[in-house]
Formats: structure tokens, C-alpha cells, sequence
């Protein structure tokens, strides 16, 4: 479970330094915003980023390896396959 590499979404709660985790996350890869092809871009929620090529696990063992790096709290996190994106 967690392996298969694909576009992924990571979403978690720190006690701090939010945009340095969010742009330690970004220098990874990680995007805070996706569109479709000639279609408008849409922003995820603040600390939700997604990737185009990474596992589940990947994505957990990144957002852990940035918040030790950082001396950061990571009070949760989840990351799921993402196959299919709707917004506003």
C-alpha cells in the first residue's frame, strides 16, 4: 500500500513555519496549484500540495523529512492517490 507512483495529494498540519515547510515542499517538486489543459488554475487549501509523480509513501516520508529539517511539529498528515481533481 502507498507505492504506486502517480499523481499524489498531501495535505498537513504544523505548529509552525508554514510557508517554509510549504516552500522546502515546492523546491521538491510539490505544487500548491494545479489546472487541465486551456483551463483556469485552481489553488488548493494552504497546507495541501500535490505532486505529479510520487507514491503515497513518498509523499509522508517528504513532508516528515522537511519538518525535521525545519525543527518543525508535524501534527498530522495524510497523502493519497489523486486521479481526478475538482475545484472552485
Amino acid at each position: 500500500m502507498g507505492v504506486s507512483i502517480g499523481a499524489i495529494l498531501v495535505s498537513y498540519d504544523v505548529n509552525k513555519l508554514h510557508i517554509d515547510v510549504k516552500n522546502a515542499m515546492k523546491l521538491l517538486g510539490y505544487r500548491e496549484q494545479w489546472n487541465y489543459p486551456n483551463e483556469k488554475s485552481y489553488n488548493l487549501p494552504n497546507t495541501t500540495l500535490w505532486h505529479s509523480s510520487k507514491s503515497s509513501n513518498q509523499g509522508i516520508t517528504d513532508i516528515k523529512t522537511v519538518c525535521l529539517r525545519l525543527g518543525v511539529s508535524l501534527e498530522k498528515a495524510i497523502a493519497v492517490n489523486a486521479t481526478e481533481f475538482v475545484g472552485v
